[in-house]
Protein backbone atom coordinates (compact mmCIF):
# COMPACT_ATOMS: atom_id res chain seq x y z
CA UNK A 1 0.00 0.00 0.00
CA UNK A 2 1.42 3.14 -0.74
CA UNK A 3 0.80 6.53 0.42
CA UNK A 4 -1.66 8.53 -1.32
CA UNK A 5 0.22 11.92 -0.73
CA UNK A 6 4.09 11.15 -1.29
CA UNK A 7 3.66 8.02 -2.69
CA UNK A 8 5.64 5.89 -0.56
CA UNK A 9 5.17 2.33 0.91
CA UNK A 10 2.97 2.49 4.24
CA UNK A 11 2.84 0.32 6.99
CA UNK A 12 -0.86 -1.46 8.06
CA UNK A 13 0.06 -1.37 11.85
CA UNK A 14 1.00 2.55 11.85
CA UNK A 15 -1.98 4.79 10.70
CA UNK A 16 0.81 7.77 9.42
CA UNK A 17 3.10 7.65 6.34
CA UNK A 18 6.48 8.02 8.45
CA UNK A 19 7.71 9.94 5.28
CA UNK A 20 5.05 12.88 4.91
CA UNK A 21 2.70 12.46 8.53
CA UNK A 22 -0.42 12.11 6.00
CA UNK A 23 -2.80 10.11 7.32
CA UNK A 24 -3.24 6.24 5.91
CA UNK A 25 -6.50 6.06 4.42
CA UNK A 26 -9.13 4.02 6.46
CA UNK A 27 -6.78 4.24 9.63
CA UNK A 28 -8.11 6.21 12.93
CA UNK A 29 -5.83 8.24 14.55
CA UNK A 30 -7.36 7.45 18.45
CA UNK A 31 -7.46 4.12 18.19
CA UNK A 32 -2.90 4.45 18.45
CA UNK A 33 -0.30 5.76 20.94
CA UNK A 34 -0.62 9.64 20.05
CA UNK A 35 2.02 11.32 18.32
CA UNK A 36 4.40 14.18 20.88
CA UNK A 37 5.85 17.11 20.76
CA UNK A 38 9.37 16.85 22.36
CA UNK A 39 11.37 19.76 23.78
CA UNK A 40 15.03 20.07 21.69
CA UNK A 41 16.66 22.05 24.76
CA UNK A 42 14.58 21.64 27.42
CA UNK A 43 14.29 16.98 27.95
CA UNK A 44 11.69 17.73 30.12
CA UNK A 45 9.44 18.92 28.02
CA UNK A 46 6.87 16.43 26.47
CA UNK A 47 3.39 16.60 25.47
CA UNK A 48 1.21 14.44 23.82
CA UNK A 49 -1.11 15.34 21.05
CA UNK A 50 -4.13 13.91 22.10
CA UNK A 51 -6.95 16.31 21.19
CA UNK A 52 -7.97 17.91 17.76
CA UNK A 53 -6.81 21.36 18.84
CA UNK A 54 -3.63 21.92 20.60
CA UNK A 55 -2.61 25.99 21.20
CA UNK A 56 1.38 26.73 22.27
CA UNK A 57 2.30 30.06 23.71
CA UNK A 58 3.17 32.24 26.39
CA UNK A 59 -0.05 32.64 27.65
CA UNK A 60 -1.24 30.02 30.86
CA UNK A 61 -4.64 29.31 29.43
CA UNK A 62 -2.32 27.36 25.86
CA UNK A 63 -2.36 23.69 25.95
CA UNK A 64 1.46 23.61 25.30
CA UNK A 65 2.78 26.69 27.80
CA UNK A 66 6.39 28.13 26.57
CA UNK A 67 7.28 30.38 29.23
CA UNK A 68 10.23 31.88 26.90
CA UNK A 69 9.90 35.95 25.55
CA UNK A 70 10.67 35.20 22.63
CA UNK A 71 7.24 33.05 22.58
CA UNK A 72 3.94 34.99 22.09
CA UNK A 73 0.88 34.63 24.06
CA UNK A 74 -1.10 32.74 21.65
CA UNK A 75 1.67 31.70 19.44
CA UNK A 76 0.23 28.80 17.42
CA UNK A 77 -1.79 25.91 16.91
CA UNK A 78 -1.37 22.01 15.69
CA UNK A 79 -4.63 20.92 14.32
CA UNK A 80 -5.21 16.84 13.89
CA UNK A 81 -7.23 16.64 10.55
CA UNK A 82 -8.19 13.55 8.30
CA UNK A 83 -4.92 13.71 6.46
CA UNK A 84 -2.87 14.22 9.40
CA UNK A 85 -1.35 16.90 11.63
CA UNK A 86 -0.85 20.40 10.75
CA UNK A 87 0.79 22.92 12.63
CA UNK A 88 -0.68 26.74 12.43
CA UNK A 89 1.07 30.12 12.89
CA UNK A 90 -1.55 32.64 14.88
CA UNK A 91 0.53 35.44 13.51
CA UNK A 92 3.32 35.41 16.11
CA UNK A 93 5.55 38.40 16.53
CA UNK A 94 8.77 36.45 15.88
CA UNK A 95 7.47 33.49 13.85
CA UNK A 96 7.32 29.71 13.72
CA UNK A 97 9.66 28.17 11.64
CA UNK A 98 9.04 24.23 9.81
CA UNK A 99 12.42 22.81 9.03
CA UNK A 100 13.87 26.27 8.70
CA UNK A 101 11.19 27.70 7.10
CA UNK A 102 9.23 30.74 8.54
CA UNK A 103 5.29 30.00 8.22
CA UNK A 104 4.82 33.96 8.19
CA UNK A 105 1.69 32.91 9.55
CA UNK A 106 0.77 30.56 7.46
CA UNK A 107 0.41 26.34 8.00
CA UNK A 108 2.86 23.34 7.41
CA UNK A 109 1.93 19.94 7.47
CA UNK A 110 4.02 17.99 10.08
CA UNK A 111 5.92 14.53 9.39
CA UNK A 112 7.49 12.29 12.28
CA UNK A 113 10.68 13.82 13.16
CA UNK A 114 10.15 17.55 11.91
CA UNK A 115 11.82 19.95 13.93
CA UNK A 116 10.06 22.83 14.59
CA UNK A 117 10.79 26.71 16.24
CA UNK A 118 8.15 28.65 18.02
CA UNK A 119 9.74 32.15 18.40
CA UNK A 120 13.55 30.69 20.09
CA UNK A 121 12.03 27.65 21.29
CA UNK A 122 12.69 24.43 19.58
CA UNK A 123 10.86 21.24 19.31
CA UNK A 124 10.23 18.00 17.35
CA UNK A 125 7.32 16.51 16.60
CA UNK A 126 7.87 12.71 16.35
CA UNK A 127 5.62 9.92 16.30
CA UNK A 128 6.12 6.77 19.12
CA UNK A 129 8.30 4.00 17.57
CA UNK A 130 8.64 0.36 18.67
CA UNK A 131 11.03 -2.57 17.07
CA UNK A 132 8.64 -3.08 14.57
CA UNK A 133 9.04 0.45 13.44
CA UNK A 134 12.75 0.81 14.45
CA UNK A 135 14.35 3.77 15.40
CA UNK A 136 14.89 7.43 13.74
CA UNK A 137 18.22 7.53 11.86
CA UNK A 138 21.16 9.48 13.94
CA UNK A 139 23.21 11.48 11.21
CA UNK A 140 26.38 12.83 12.26
CA UNK A 141 28.11 15.18 9.91
CA UNK A 142 31.76 15.34 9.61
CA UNK A 143 31.93 18.83 11.30
CA UNK A 144 30.09 17.07 14.52
CA UNK A 145 32.33 14.06 15.33
CA UNK A 146 36.19 16.04 15.92
CA UNK A 147 36.63 15.17 19.30
CA UNK A 148 37.88 18.74 20.68
CA UNK A 149 40.56 17.57 22.82
CA UNK A 150 42.08 15.11 19.67
CA UNK A 151 43.82 16.78 16.92
CA UNK A 152 42.60 15.53 13.48
CA UNK A 153 46.06 14.36 12.22
CA UNK A 154 47.64 13.04 15.23
CA UNK A 155 46.47 9.34 16.24
CA UNK A 156 46.71 7.83 19.72
CA UNK A 157 50.18 6.24 20.29
CA UNK A 158 48.95 2.53 20.58
CA UNK A 159 51.24 1.08 23.37
CA UNK A 160 49.70 -2.41 23.86
CA UNK A 161 46.74 -4.03 22.63
CA UNK A 162 44.82 -2.89 25.76
CA UNK A 163 46.20 0.89 26.34
CA UNK A 164 44.99 2.32 23.03
CA UNK A 165 42.18 4.51 22.35
CA UNK A 166 40.32 3.95 18.91
CA UNK A 167 38.18 7.02 17.93
CA UNK A 168 35.65 7.11 15.62
CA UNK A 169 36.09 9.15 12.07
CA UNK A 170 34.13 11.82 11.04
CA UNK A 171 30.78 11.10 8.77
CA UNK A 172 28.40 8.50 9.81
CA UNK A 173 24.69 7.36 10.05
CA UNK A 174 23.53 4.86 12.78
CA UNK A 175 19.60 3.67 12.57
CA UNK A 176 17.98 1.02 14.56
CA UNK A 177 16.05 -1.08 11.89
CA UNK A 178 13.00 -2.74 12.27
CA UNK A 179 12.75 -6.72 13.01
CA UNK A 180 10.02 -9.14 12.82
CA UNK A 181 11.60 -11.65 15.37
CA UNK A 182 12.83 -9.44 18.41
CA UNK A 183 16.59 -9.11 18.41
CA UNK A 184 17.06 -5.84 17.86
CA UNK A 185 19.47 -4.60 15.33
CA UNK A 186 21.24 -1.43 14.12
CA UNK A 187 22.84 -0.45 10.50
CA UNK A 188 26.05 2.11 10.78
CA UNK A 189 26.50 3.78 7.60
CA UNK A 190 29.95 5.36 6.62
CA UNK A 191 28.42 8.90 4.84
CA UNK A 192 31.69 9.59 3.12
CA UNK A 193 32.33 6.19 1.25
CA UNK A 194 28.71 4.42 1.23
CA UNK A 195 29.53 1.56 3.41
CA UNK A 196 27.18 -0.27 5.17
CA UNK A 197 27.48 -2.17 8.10
CA UNK A 198 25.00 -4.48 10.12
CA UNK A 199 25.33 -4.46 14.04
CA UNK A 200 23.86 -6.70 16.51
CA UNK A 201 23.06 -4.94 20.09
CA UNK A 202 26.48 -5.83 21.26
CA UNK A 203 28.36 -4.10 18.42
CA UNK A 204 25.53 -0.93 18.59
CA UNK A 205 26.96 -0.80 22.24
CA UNK A 206 30.58 -0.89 21.22
CA UNK A 207 30.32 1.56 18.88
CA UNK A 208 28.61 4.34 21.25
CA UNK A 209 31.13 3.32 23.68
CA UNK A 210 33.50 4.39 20.85
CA UNK A 211 34.34 8.55 22.61
CA UNK A 212 38.14 8.61 21.70
CA UNK A 213 38.46 8.50 25.72
CA UNK A 214 38.18 5.13 25.77
CA UNK A 215 40.71 2.63 25.92
CA UNK A 216 40.45 -1.18 24.52
CA UNK A 217 40.75 -1.90 28.22
CA UNK A 218 38.08 0.16 29.04
CA UNK A 219 35.94 -1.04 26.60
CA UNK A 220 36.43 -4.45 27.39
CA UNK A 221 35.20 -3.98 31.01
CA UNK A 222 32.45 -1.91 29.79
CA UNK A 223 31.09 -4.48 27.82
CA UNK A 224 31.70 -7.08 30.94
CA UNK A 225 29.72 -5.18 32.77
CA UNK A 226 26.87 -5.07 30.59
CA UNK A 227 27.02 -8.00 29.31
CA UNK A 228 28.74 -9.93 31.74
CA UNK A 229 31.49 -11.68 29.53
CA UNK A 230 35.27 -10.59 29.31
CA UNK A 231 34.86 -11.07 24.91
CA UNK A 232 38.05 -9.19 24.02
CA UNK A 233 37.92 -11.56 20.74
CA UNK A 234 34.69 -10.52 20.01
CA UNK A 235 35.69 -6.91 20.99
CA UNK A 236 38.81 -6.79 18.91
CA UNK A 237 36.78 -8.38 15.99
CA UNK A 238 33.95 -5.58 15.87
CA UNK A 239 37.21 -3.11 16.10
CA UNK A 240 38.43 -4.39 13.31
CA UNK A 241 35.20 -4.53 11.10
CA UNK A 242 34.68 -0.45 11.82
CA UNK A 243 38.52 0.08 11.05
CA UNK A 244 38.21 -1.69 7.67
CA UNK A 245 35.01 0.28 6.82
CA UNK A 246 36.87 3.38 7.30
CA UNK A 247 35.31 4.51 10.13
CA UNK A 248 37.68 4.14 12.81
CA UNK A 249 41.47 5.32 13.83
CA UNK A 250 43.58 4.20 15.62
CA UNK A 251 43.39 0.87 16.49
CA UNK A 252 46.25 -1.01 17.90
CA UNK A 253 48.91 -2.17 15.59
CA UNK A 254 47.90 0.07 12.85
CA UNK A 255 50.07 3.38 12.95
CA UNK A 256 48.71 5.94 10.69
CA UNK A 257 51.53 7.83 9.60
CA UNK A 258 53.55 5.27 7.86
CA UNK A 259 56.01 6.20 5.08
CA UNK A 260 53.84 3.25 2.88
CA UNK A 261 50.58 4.28 2.95
CA UNK A 262 50.35 5.87 -0.12
CA UNK A 263 51.48 2.00 -1.61
CA UNK A 264 49.30 0.56 0.94
CA UNK A 265 46.25 2.01 -0.81
CA UNK A 266 47.32 1.40 -3.81
CA UNK A 267 47.56 -2.38 -3.18
CA UNK A 268 44.84 -2.58 -1.72
CA UNK A 269 43.07 -0.15 -5.08
CA UNK A 270 44.52 -2.97 -7.36
CA UNK A 271 43.13 -6.12 -5.10
CA UNK A 272 39.67 -4.47 -5.05
CA UNK A 273 39.19 -3.79 -8.78
CA UNK A 274 40.98 -7.44 -9.38
CA UNK A 275 38.36 -8.31 -7.47
CA UNK A 276 35.27 -6.46 -8.53
CA UNK A 277 36.07 -3.48 -11.12
CA UNK A 278 33.03 -1.23 -10.72
CA UNK A 279 32.50 1.66 -12.94
CA UNK A 280 30.11 3.62 -11.22
CA UNK A 281 28.13 7.13 -11.93
CA UNK A 282 26.82 9.17 -8.58
CA UNK A 283 24.18 11.72 -8.31
CA UNK A 284 21.31 9.30 -9.70
CA UNK A 285 19.01 9.93 -6.71
CA UNK A 286 17.50 13.24 -7.96
CA UNK A 287 16.64 11.94 -11.18
CA UNK A 288 15.08 8.23 -10.02
CA UNK A 289 13.36 10.81 -7.68
CA UNK A 290 11.98 12.63 -10.82
CA UNK A 291 11.13 9.28 -12.54
CA UNK A 292 9.56 7.80 -9.79
CA UNK A 293 6.96 10.44 -8.98
CA UNK A 294 6.37 11.05 -12.51
CA UNK A 295 5.12 7.49 -13.18
CA UNK A 296 7.18 4.81 -11.59
CA UNK A 297 5.07 4.82 -8.59
CA UNK A 298 1.99 3.36 -10.42
CA UNK A 299 4.35 -0.25 -10.78
CA UNK A 300 3.87 -0.01 -7.23
CA UNK A 301 0.00 0.04 -6.93
CA UNK A 302 -1.87 -3.16 -6.47
CA UNK A 303 -2.92 -2.49 -9.66
CA UNK A 304 0.42 -2.20 -11.17
CA UNK A 305 1.75 -5.58 -9.18
CA UNK A 306 -1.14 -7.58 -10.41
CA UNK A 307 -1.03 -6.36 -14.02
CA UNK A 308 2.64 -8.02 -13.51
CA UNK A 309 2.31 -11.19 -12.15
CA UNK A 310 -0.67 -11.35 -15.20
CA UNK A 311 1.72 -10.61 -17.78
CA UNK A 312 4.22 -13.37 -16.32
CA UNK A 313 1.80 -15.98 -16.48
CA UNK A 314 0.14 -14.91 -19.86
CA UNK A 315 3.70 -14.36 -21.37
CA UNK A 316 4.47 -18.47 -20.15
CA UNK A 317 1.64 -19.73 -21.76
CA UNK A 318 2.63 -17.65 -24.57
CA UNK A 319 6.06 -18.60 -25.28
CA UNK A 320 5.32 -22.19 -25.17
CA UNK A 321 2.55 -21.58 -27.82
CA UNK A 322 4.76 -19.17 -29.62
CA UNK A 323 7.58 -22.76 -29.98
CA UNK A 324 6.16 -24.15 -32.23
CA UNK A 325 8.07 -24.22 -35.66
CA UNK A 326 10.40 -21.72 -34.19
CA UNK A 327 14.15 -22.49 -34.20
CA UNK A 328 16.85 -20.20 -32.74
CA UNK A 329 18.36 -18.47 -34.46
CA UNK A 330 16.36 -18.30 -37.52
CA UNK A 331 15.10 -14.52 -37.51
CA UNK A 332 12.53 -15.06 -40.34
CA UNK A 333 14.42 -13.39 -42.69
CA UNK A 334 15.27 -10.55 -41.03
CA UNK A 335 19.16 -11.15 -41.85
CA UNK A 336 21.73 -8.73 -40.50
CA UNK A 337 18.96 -6.52 -38.43
CA UNK A 338 17.79 -9.13 -36.11
CA UNK A 339 20.60 -10.04 -34.57
CA UNK A 340 20.92 -6.26 -34.30
CA UNK A 341 17.93 -5.40 -33.17
CA UNK A 342 18.19 -8.24 -30.60
CA UNK A 343 20.77 -6.57 -29.07
CA UNK A 344 19.45 -3.23 -28.59
CA UNK A 345 16.55 -5.48 -26.76
CA UNK A 346 18.54 -7.18 -24.72
CA UNK A 347 20.19 -3.91 -23.69
CA UNK A 348 16.81 -2.11 -23.27
CA UNK A 349 15.91 -4.60 -21.01
CA UNK A 350 19.04 -4.30 -18.98
CA UNK A 351 18.42 -0.40 -18.12
CA UNK A 352 14.52 -1.48 -17.14
CA UNK A 353 15.48 -4.12 -14.93
CA UNK A 354 18.39 -1.77 -12.76
CA UNK A 355 15.97 0.97 -13.25
CA UNK A 356 12.90 -1.36 -11.58
CA UNK A 357 15.46 -1.66 -8.38
CA UNK A 358 15.76 1.48 -8.60
CA UNK A 359 12.14 2.69 -8.76
CA UNK A 360 11.65 0.05 -5.75
CA UNK A 361 13.94 1.91 -3.26
CA UNK A 362 12.50 4.58 -4.31
CA UNK A 363 9.01 3.18 -3.50
CA UNK A 364 10.33 2.63 0.60
CA UNK A 365 11.57 6.28 0.38
CA UNK A 366 15.43 5.50 0.40
CA UNK A 367 18.16 6.64 -1.63
CA UNK A 368 19.91 5.38 -5.32
CA UNK A 369 23.18 6.30 -4.66
CA UNK A 370 25.11 5.64 -7.57
CA UNK A 371 24.53 2.94 -10.52
CA UNK A 372 26.52 1.90 -13.50
CA UNK A 373 29.03 -1.29 -14.38
CA UNK A 374 31.33 -4.15 -13.08
CA UNK A 375 33.47 -7.06 -13.64
CA UNK A 376 33.69 -9.99 -12.05
CA UNK A 377 35.77 -13.25 -12.89
CA UNK A 378 35.78 -11.52 -16.66
CA UNK A 379 32.46 -10.91 -17.02
CA UNK A 380 30.21 -7.58 -17.25
CA UNK A 381 27.17 -6.75 -14.66
CA UNK A 382 25.04 -3.53 -14.35
CA UNK A 383 24.15 -2.96 -11.16
CA UNK A 384 22.53 0.07 -8.69
CA UNK A 385 23.51 0.56 -5.32
CA UNK A 386 20.58 -0.42 -3.01
CA UNK A 387 22.45 -0.44 0.17
CA UNK A 388 20.34 1.99 1.19
CA UNK A 389 17.73 -0.54 1.65
CA UNK A 390 19.80 -1.60 4.96
CA UNK A 391 17.84 0.78 6.57
CA UNK A 392 14.52 -0.80 5.93
CA UNK A 393 12.85 -4.19 6.69
CA UNK A 394 14.52 -7.68 5.47
CA UNK A 395 10.78 -7.90 3.63
CA UNK A 396 11.24 -4.46 1.98
CA UNK A 397 14.76 -5.62 0.63
CA UNK A 398 13.10 -8.64 -0.70
CA UNK A 399 10.87 -6.62 -2.65
CA UNK A 400 13.71 -4.82 -4.44
CA UNK A 401 15.92 -7.76 -4.92
CA UNK A 402 12.93 -9.51 -6.98
CA UNK A 403 11.60 -6.51 -8.47
CA UNK A 404 14.36 -6.24 -11.35
CA UNK A 405 14.04 -10.35 -12.21
CA UNK A 406 9.81 -9.72 -11.61
CA UNK A 407 10.43 -6.77 -14.32
CA UNK A 408 12.59 -8.74 -16.54
CA UNK A 409 10.14 -11.45 -16.69
CA UNK A 410 7.45 -9.42 -17.21
CA UNK A 411 9.29 -7.92 -20.80
CA UNK A 412 9.72 -11.56 -21.69
CA UNK A 413 6.03 -12.28 -21.44
CA UNK A 414 4.72 -9.31 -23.69
CA UNK A 415 7.28 -10.07 -26.24
CA UNK A 416 6.49 -14.05 -25.91
CA UNK A 417 2.48 -12.40 -26.54
CA UNK A 418 3.97 -10.54 -29.24
CA UNK A 419 5.32 -13.40 -31.03
CA UNK A 420 2.74 -15.73 -30.42
CA UNK A 421 0.16 -13.11 -31.91
CA UNK A 422 1.48 -11.76 -34.63
CA UNK A 423 2.41 -13.71 -37.91
CA UNK A 424 5.53 -15.86 -39.07
CA UNK A 425 7.74 -13.20 -40.25
CA UNK A 426 10.86 -11.40 -38.77
CA UNK A 427 9.26 -9.26 -36.42
CA UNK A 428 7.77 -12.30 -34.66
CA UNK A 429 10.98 -14.32 -34.94
CA UNK A 430 12.63 -11.71 -33.45
CA UNK A 431 10.39 -11.07 -30.27
CA UNK A 432 10.20 -15.06 -29.93
CA UNK A 433 14.11 -14.97 -29.40
CA UNK A 434 13.94 -11.98 -27.05
CA UNK A 435 11.72 -13.67 -25.04
CA UNK A 436 13.86 -16.33 -25.24
CA UNK A 437 16.72 -14.85 -23.65
CA UNK A 438 14.97 -12.53 -21.41
CA UNK A 439 13.52 -15.81 -19.56
CA UNK A 440 17.13 -17.48 -19.54
CA UNK A 441 17.77 -14.05 -17.71
CA UNK A 442 15.94 -14.22 -15.38
CA UNK A 443 15.98 -18.01 -14.46
CA UNK A 444 19.78 -16.74 -14.35
CA UNK A 445 19.08 -13.81 -11.80
CA UNK A 446 16.79 -15.79 -9.84
CA UNK A 447 19.77 -18.16 -9.37
CA UNK A 448 20.43 -18.81 -5.52
CA UNK A 449 23.80 -20.07 -5.79
CA UNK A 450 25.54 -16.76 -7.15
CA UNK A 451 25.62 -13.19 -5.27
CA UNK A 452 22.97 -12.09 -7.64
CA UNK A 453 19.10 -10.62 -6.73
CA UNK A 454 17.51 -14.32 -6.18
CA UNK A 455 20.83 -14.50 -3.54
CA UNK A 456 19.81 -11.09 -1.86
CA UNK A 457 16.30 -12.42 -1.43
CA UNK A 458 17.25 -15.68 0.16
CA UNK A 459 19.79 -14.48 2.89
CA UNK A 460 16.94 -11.50 3.47
CA UNK A 461 14.15 -14.16 3.82
CA UNK A 462 16.56 -16.50 6.07
CA UNK A 463 17.71 -13.71 8.00
CA UNK A 464 21.50 -15.24 7.24
CA UNK A 465 23.53 -12.44 5.52
CA UNK A 466 26.61 -14.68 4.79
CA UNK A 467 24.88 -17.62 3.54
CA UNK A 468 27.53 -18.50 0.73
CA UNK A 469 30.40 -17.75 3.40
CA UNK A 470 28.71 -19.65 6.42
CA UNK A 471 27.23 -22.76 3.94
CA UNK A 472 31.36 -23.28 2.01
CA UNK A 473 32.72 -23.07 5.85
CA UNK A 474 30.63 -25.41 6.79
CA UNK A 475 30.80 -27.71 4.06
CA UNK A 476 34.65 -27.71 3.56
CA UNK A 477 34.78 -27.75 7.27
CA UNK A 478 32.69 -27.82 9.85
CA UNK A 479 30.40 -31.07 8.29
CA UNK A 480 33.54 -33.41 8.46
CA UNK A 481 34.07 -32.51 11.90
CA UNK A 482 30.38 -33.05 12.98
CA UNK A 483 31.11 -36.71 11.04
CA UNK A 484 34.15 -37.37 12.45
CA UNK A 485 33.03 -36.75 15.79
CA UNK A 486 30.02 -38.88 15.45
CA UNK A 487 27.71 -35.73 15.78
CA UNK A 488 24.59 -36.50 13.40
CA UNK A 489 23.66 -32.92 11.40
CA UNK A 490 20.49 -31.75 11.96
CA UNK A 491 17.97 -30.25 9.47
CA UNK A 492 19.96 -26.57 9.53
CA UNK A 493 23.35 -28.18 9.39
CA UNK A 494 22.31 -30.88 6.24
CA UNK A 495 20.21 -28.02 4.38
CA UNK A 496 23.94 -25.68 5.19
CA UNK A 497 26.08 -28.43 3.73
CA UNK A 498 23.60 -29.03 0.50
CA UNK A 499 23.76 -25.66 -0.18
CA UNK A 500 27.63 -24.90 0.57
CA UNK A 501 28.04 -28.25 -1.71
CA UNK A 502 25.65 -26.34 -4.66
CA UNK A 503 27.75 -23.37 -4.05
CA UNK A 504 30.81 -24.76 -4.75
CA UNK A 505 29.82 -26.66 -7.64
CA UNK A 506 28.19 -23.50 -8.93
CA UNK A 507 31.60 -21.10 -8.36
CA UNK A 508 33.63 -23.75 -10.05
CA UNK A 509 31.65 -24.37 -12.87
CA UNK A 510 30.89 -20.96 -13.84
CA UNK A 511 34.40 -20.53 -13.32
CA UNK A 512 35.22 -22.92 -15.94
CA UNK A 513 32.81 -21.51 -18.52
CA UNK A 514 34.63 -18.01 -17.88
CA UNK A 515 37.67 -19.87 -18.38
CA UNK A 516 36.48 -21.43 -21.36
CA UNK A 517 35.41 -18.28 -23.24
CA UNK A 518 38.28 -16.16 -22.26
CA UNK A 519 41.19 -19.00 -23.28
CA UNK A 520 38.97 -19.22 -26.22
CA UNK A 521 39.23 -14.96 -26.76
CA UNK A 522 42.80 -14.79 -26.56
CA UNK A 523 43.41 -17.42 -28.25
CA UNK A 524 41.65 -16.57 -31.83
CA UNK A 525 43.47 -12.79 -30.58
CA UNK A 526 46.86 -14.05 -30.87
CA UNK A 527 46.72 -16.87 -33.81
CA UNK A 528 48.82 -16.17 -35.94
CA UNK A 529 50.34 -13.03 -34.61
CA UNK A 530 52.99 -14.57 -31.38
CA UNK A 531 54.59 -17.71 -31.67
CA UNK A 532 54.92 -19.93 -28.48
CA UNK A 533 55.66 -20.09 -25.44
CA UNK A 534 54.28 -16.03 -25.79
CA UNK A 535 50.56 -17.27 -26.48
CA UNK A 536 50.64 -19.54 -22.83
CA UNK A 537 52.32 -16.78 -21.27
CA UNK A 538 49.52 -14.34 -22.03
CA UNK A 539 46.68 -16.63 -21.83
CA UNK A 540 47.84 -17.84 -18.49
CA UNK A 541 48.18 -14.27 -17.12
CA UNK A 542 44.38 -13.65 -18.30
CA UNK A 543 43.14 -16.58 -16.72
CA UNK A 544 44.69 -16.14 -13.62
CA UNK A 545 43.11 -12.30 -13.37
CA UNK A 546 40.20 -14.22 -14.37
CA UNK A 547 40.30 -16.45 -11.70
CA UNK A 548 41.56 -14.00 -9.20
CA UNK A 549 38.52 -13.96 -7.10
CA UNK A 550 38.81 -17.39 -6.27
CA UNK A 551 42.54 -18.25 -5.84
CA UNK A 552 42.76 -14.75 -3.91
CA UNK A 553 40.95 -15.79 -0.90
CA UNK A 554 43.06 -19.10 0.10
CA UNK A 555 46.32 -16.95 -0.75
CA UNK A 556 44.88 -14.78 1.80
CA UNK A 557 44.09 -17.16 4.50
CA UNK A 558 47.85 -18.82 4.03
CA UNK A 559 49.32 -15.45 4.49
CA UNK A 560 47.45 -14.60 8.15
CA UNK A 561 48.83 -17.99 9.05
CA UNK A 562 52.02 -17.50 8.44
CA UNK A 563 51.73 -13.90 10.08
CA UNK A 564 50.38 -15.22 13.16
CA UNK A 565 53.20 -17.88 13.55
CA UNK A 566 55.67 -15.22 12.85
CA UNK A 567 53.80 -12.99 15.78
CA UNK A 568 53.24 -16.09 18.17
CA UNK A 569 56.96 -16.91 17.90
CA UNK A 570 58.33 -13.51 18.46
CA UNK A 571 56.11 -12.10 20.80
CA UNK A 572 56.79 -11.84 24.47
CA UNK A 573 55.25 -13.65 27.13
CA UNK A 574 51.74 -12.06 28.70
CA UNK A 575 52.76 -10.22 31.84
CA UNK A 576 50.86 -11.20 34.86
CA UNK A 577 49.83 -7.56 36.02
CA UNK A 578 46.99 -7.74 33.29
CA UNK A 579 46.42 -11.23 33.57
CA UNK A 580 45.38 -10.89 37.38
CA UNK A 581 42.82 -7.96 36.41
CA UNK A 582 41.08 -9.41 33.97
CA UNK A 583 40.70 -12.56 36.02
CA UNK A 584 39.77 -10.40 39.20
CA UNK A 585 37.25 -8.73 37.52
CA UNK A 586 35.56 -11.77 36.33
Amino acid sequence: MLCHACRVHLRRDFPYCLRCGTLRRGAAPTAYAAPQLRGLDDPALLVPLTGPLTTLGRGEDNDVVLPDGSVSRRHARIVRTDSGFRIEDLDSFNGTAVAGVDLHGGAAQLADGTELSVGDVRLVFEHPRDARIGSRTMVVATQQTQLPTVVEDEAPEANGQLTARPRRRSGWALKQVPTDHGAPRWVLNNTRTGAYLELDEREAFLWNAIDGENTVRDLLFAYAERFGELALPRIESALTTFERADLLRGLPGRPEDTGHKGWRRAGRALYRALLKLEISFPGLDRAVTRLYQAFGWRLFTRTGVTLAWLSVAGGLVAFFAAQNGRHLLDFGGAGVLGPVLLIAGYVSALVVHELTHALAVKSYGRKVRRGGFLFMMGMPFAFVDTSDMWFGTRWSRVVVALSGPLSTAVLAGWCATGAAVLPAGPAAAILFHLAFGLYLNTLYNFNPLMPLDGYQALTDALRVPRLREEASAYFRGGLWRDLRAGNRPGPRQTGMAAYGLAVVVGTYGFLALALLAWHSRIGDLLDGRLAEPWVTVIESAVVAMVAFPVWAAPVRWLARRVRRRRGAATAPPPHGPVGASLEGTA
